[in-house]
């Protein structure tokens, strides 16, 4: 699994930095807003990619440290943050193994990422550790409750190799409460996909597009509803919804 994931992401590197989705997509507006990050915030980044997470909160804080397992992303991260002026520390590292001091930082984000990794709960106790107390935990993810977190499994993890699995809203709650947060704001943000747009930045050539297509046709009709599937002029369409929390460490 460790090759898929670097292999897959330094493949797709350059198409997460231009994804304007992953730049600025709204759960990050709402991330940001239930975070209230301050001027003395010390963040770390957990599979920070090519960081537009990090990067849209630089501005607002004291530091940042962008972790990720895959180098070609971080190197898309320090071409953008010298671009946009903003000074950021990189490192390579595994998402439960980050080689920081117990209690380093105020502030902990983990976004569009978690569903890569074999273990949540581990990338979470890690969290809690990197936190001082009284630090919060910002994370974004794709979720579906649990009629569908089956079928968002099955189509991502034909899109993407190094998928790992989707937690629905009541995992991610039970996740992070087993870890040690206190849960302070829990949000559901759905947009509406069309398929070859929740695909991105995979190319369709790179992906049985059939197979895909066929498993949302066969859709029951629970799961049809709560993914909205339905099929237009412009093709299949899908409701793609992400959880949004934010947790203190207590």
């Amino acid at each position: 699994m460790a090759n898929e994931v670097q292999d897959f992401f330094s493949k797709h590197a350059q198409g997460y930095t231009a994804s304007q989705s992953h730049r600025a997509g709204k759960d990050l507006d709402l991330l940001t807003r239930l975070l209230d990050p301050g001027a003395d915030d010390r963040l770390v980044d957990i599979a920070a990619g090519t960081g537009h997470t990090a990067l849209h909160l630089r501005p607002l804080i004291s530091s940042a440290l962008l972790v990720d397992f895959t180098r070609e992303m971080l190197e898309e991260a320090r071409m953008l943050a010298q671009d946009r002026g903003l000074e950021i520390e990189t490192l390579v590292a595994d998402a439960v193994a980050v080689p920081r001091p117990d209690g380093a930082f105020t502030l902990a984000t983990c976004r569009r990422a978690a569903h890569h990794f074999p273990d949540i709960p581990g990338f979470l106790r890690e969290a809690f550790r990197l936190l001082a107390p009284g630090g919060r935990l910002g994370i974004s993810d794709m979720t579906a409750d649990d009629t569908a977190i089956g079928l968002v499994n099955r189509i991502e993890r034909l899109r993407d190799p190094s998928h790992g699995s989707a937690l629905s809203p009541q995992g991610w709650r039970a996740a992070v409460q087993a870890a040690g947060f206190r849960i302070d704001a829990f949000e559901i943000e759905q947009e509406d996909y069309v398929l070859l747009r929740w695909l991105a930045p995979v190319s369709p050539a790179e992906v049985d597009l059939g197979a895909i297509e066929a498993i949302l046709k066969e859709a029951s009709a629970e799961e049809r509803e709560a993914l909205g599937i339905r099929e237009d002029s412009d093709g299949l369409h899908l409701v793609k919804s992400r959880a949004v929390l934010v947790a203190t460490r207590v």
